[in-house]
């Protein structure tokens, strides 16, 4: 039920009412002390000076409330088109106060000289005692007035970036990567010069990284804009800008730059590392070296192919276990090793070929592969980008994870029954299913299974063949379009060896 009368709030905007009701009442103690002033009983005493007092003490306050909204309403937001802060209410509405209160003194005969003289010794003397504060508190007014900084922006503390995560009056409140929460004077942050990142907004990454002098730049160029490119973390919509920064006879390389964009200002060290490790794999498909000394032996300039099974086995004998079994298996497999050409490529990389195979087939040797949307890439939609392979937890931390959630549901057995189908499960995906069968309960187990959320991908092992084409950039792509989970390591064929594979048999 609404207390306010319909007549005292007909035709006034919402919020007008308490301003009228005050003007009001503070004109009918005006009229009523005008009135009582020549009466013989209430023209003097007690009941004048309460009309007087109750009058002049309504007049202040309706100039206090009148003015604060005239001073937010139509200077900051109707004026400069800004949405008043807390802090900036209090400001205008202390100093509308103080103004109020020393006219309201002075009419009562109180001598505003010595008020004020006192006030002043007062205040230097609180001033002086709280000169860290107020030098905060100031500038904490000057932070909400200029708006450069907002919750959520990053800001580069002691070379160490934090994240804004509140502003009050006289502190900021960050946090940093390490999840320890850092409290900033706001007088720091005005006094110093800092460098602050826009929420929500890409920041511009260099990456250093050599080449052969012998390399066309060019070609250099292209194909490491390609693969910074594949990044879901880069911003695609920007440009990326591969320079060439010097030479260096010495050693005979090229020193370049790359430039681009990525979406998210904390993953900067990370796709930076991710970046030089897939330059390493791309030198690597396409018969780069990888810069070294002079003074090596040509034996030790090239890009060493590491080993395809877990126990280093040559080429020749990880496609004898690949090829049917057959009295010409091991000559066979001697012959693809010979016409093959070995492509590696890095976890979480697309698998864009080299334009020299155009036309040929593919063999997956090693890692694994999975499938992705024909969307995916360079010209995929804009999304939350997943984490980098780097991000992620480990199957040991997964494990571990595993198992203290499952602890929470049928108690100190977890552990054991997570060691237990660790060692007969091929996948984490169905590690969780089997081990989810330890809780009686669907709805826990339901609860269990969509709090570890680890469903994966199916994933193509040793012995996929692929063929390539044309994407929508023109790059020459697996077709269907894969991605490696892990390192990967692939055998480019020609066309006219397609006969030898015959029918190979899955290891993995």
């Amino acid at each position: 039920m609404n207390p306010r009368p319909a007549a005292a709030t007909a035709g006034l905007p919402g919020g007008l009412w308490p301003l009228a009701l005050l003007a009001a009442g503070s004109a009918g103690l005006w009229l009523l002390s005008w009135l009582a002033e020549d009466h013989l009983l209430l023209g003097h005493g007690p009941v004048q000076a309460g009309l007087r007092i109750g009058a002049t003490l309504g007049t202040a306050l309706l100039v206090v409330m009148a003015g604060g909204r005239a001073v937010l309403g139509l200077g900051l937001s109707a004026g400069l088109g800004l949405e008043p802060t807390g802090l900036q209410r209090a400001i205008a509405y202390s100093v509308l106060t103080f103004a109020a209160s020393a006219v309201v003194l002075a009419s009562f005969g109180f001598d505003i000289t010595a008020v004020l003289t006192t006030s002043a010794i007062l205040t230097a003397a609180v001033g002086l005692a709280l000169q860290p504060t107020l030098g905060s508190l100031i500038s904490g007014v000057a932070l909400h007035m200029d708006r450069v900084l907002h919750v959520g922006d990053t800001i580069v503390l002691d070379g160490r970036k934090v994240e804004i995560v509140r502003l009050d009056w006289r502190t900021a409140i960050g946090r940093r990567r390490d999840g320890t929460t850092i409290v900033i004077p706001n007088a720091r942050i005005c006094n110093d010069t800092m460098v602050v990142y826009p929420a929500g907004q890409p920041v511009r990454q260099d990456s250093l990284f050599p080449a052969p002098a012998n390399v066309p730049p060019q070609r250099v160029s292209e194909l490491v804009t390609a693969l910074i490119t594949d990044f879901p973390q880069i911003d695609a919509a920007r440009p990326v800008m591969v320079m060439l920064e010097g030479y260096d006879p010495g050693s005979a390389l090229a020193r370049y730059r790359a430039r681009y964009w990525i979406r998210n200002t904390w993953d900067g060290p990370e796709i930076d590392s991710e970046v030089l490790r897939r330059v390493w794999y791309v030198f690597q498909r396409h018969g780069i070296p990888w810069p070294v000394s002079r003074l090596y032996e040509p034996g030790q300039r090239r890009v060493a192919e590491p080993g395809l099974a877990p126990g280093g086995r040559p080429l020749e004998e990880t496609l004898a276990v690949l090829l049917p079994p057959g009295p010409e298996r091991e000559a066979r497999a001697r012959r693809l090793a010979e016409a093959g050409r070995l492509l590696l490529y890095a976890p979480d990389e697309r698998l864009i070929l080299p334009e020299a195979h155009a036309g040929g087939q593919f063999l997956v040797l090693a890692g694994h592969v999975r499938a992705e949307d024909e969307g995916a890439g360079m010209l995929a939609e804009v999304s939350p980008p997943p984490p980098l392979r780097l991000q992620r937890l480990g199957r040991a931390a997964t494990l571990r994870r595993m198992a203290d959630a499952l602890a929470r549901q049928i108690g100190p057995y977890a552990e054991h029954a997570v060691r237990q189908a660790a060692a007969r499960s091929s996948s984490l995906a169905d590690l969780c299913r089997e081990v989810a069968e330890e809780i009686p309960d669907p709805a826990r187990r339901a609860a269990f299974l969509a709090e570890l959320d680890v469903a994966e991908a199916p994933a193509q092992g040793p012995g996929h063949r692929f063929r390539a084409r044309r994407d929508a950039a023109g790059r020459l792509v697996a077709d269907p379009p894969l991605r490696a989970v892990e390192e990967v390591a692939v055998l480019a064929l020609p066309a006219a060896l397609e006969g030898q594979l015959g029918r190979l048999s899955r290891a993995g």
